[in-house]
């Protein structure tokens, strides 16, 4: 009878090891990507800051969880704040030109510096803005840009006065990235009222992204209306 039991508790034991395994394997975040639940493509895709939000990294010298309890709803309505306002601007056509020729570029329309040729000028654009603000959410949550991003946004000569980036030339993840960080790190938005519901996914996007005259602000609450119709959850 012990030996009946003895193999009974050496079979359940490799049954729970297996079960450890398989869930380690397919569930556990560090170990898709090694293991191969995932592949390489679909983890460059995702969002290492909308990640750290929503696993409640910490964040700054103080080592404070910036959303607290409220970090995973915030990460969800900042991605999905994103793909509203990529299809506001852009359609979510990643190559987007602003036409006839403006500075808007990219899915979220960001606008590159703009040179008039004055004396001692140096414009810095929304696209400058989010570069800037991407450089600083990513030292805030250490986490680190890889190579090709660096290299793509020319960050070595970020700080010369030349400086300027076309965000339709840019990978779509990238782009996303640089859109999650503009908002993270802009002082004046606070994701966690997006979050809540007291701030409206419309006032955010009046307010935060588009910020254009006062006078045009009705119509262009009204085209939010109009163009939300046909929003499908495009991302």
């Amino acid at each position: 009878m012990n030996d009946l039991l003895g193999m009974y508790e050496d079979g359940k034991e490799e049954k729970d090891s297996i079960i450890q395994e398989m869930y380690d394997r397919f569930m556990t975040p560090a170990n898709r990507l090694l293991n191969g639940a995932i592949n390489d493509k679909e983890y460059k895709e995702q969002s290492a800051l909308l990640n750290a939000i929503r696993e409640g990294a910490l964040y700054g010298e103080n080592g404070k969880n910036l959303y607290g309890e409220s970090s995973e709803s915030v990460a969800d309505s900042l991605q999905s704040f994103g793909g509203k306002v990529g299809w506001l601007e852009s359609d979510n056509i990643i190559d987007r030109v602003q036409e006839p020729r403006g500075p808007g570029r990219g899915k979220y329309q960001y606008e590159m510096n703009v040179f008039t040729g004055g004396l001692d000028e140096n414009p810095q654009g929304g696209a400058e803005t989010a570069v800037r603000r991407l450089q600083n959410a990513y030292k805030a949550y250490g986490l680190e840009m890889s190579d090709d991003w660096k290299t793509l946004l020319n960050m070595s000569e970020l700080d010369e006065p030349s400086y300027n980036i076309d965000f339709s030339t840019l990978p779509e993840n990238l782009q996303d990235e640089l859109f999650y960080a503009d908002k993270q790190q802009d002082p004046d938005f606070k994701l966690i009222d997006l979050s809540s519901g007291e701030l409206s996914m419309k006032n955010a996007w009046l307010d935060y992204h588009w910020s254009g005259s006062a006078v045009d602000r009705e119509s262009k609450a009204n085209y939010f209306d109009r163009k939300m119709k046909d929003y499908k959850g495009q991302r």
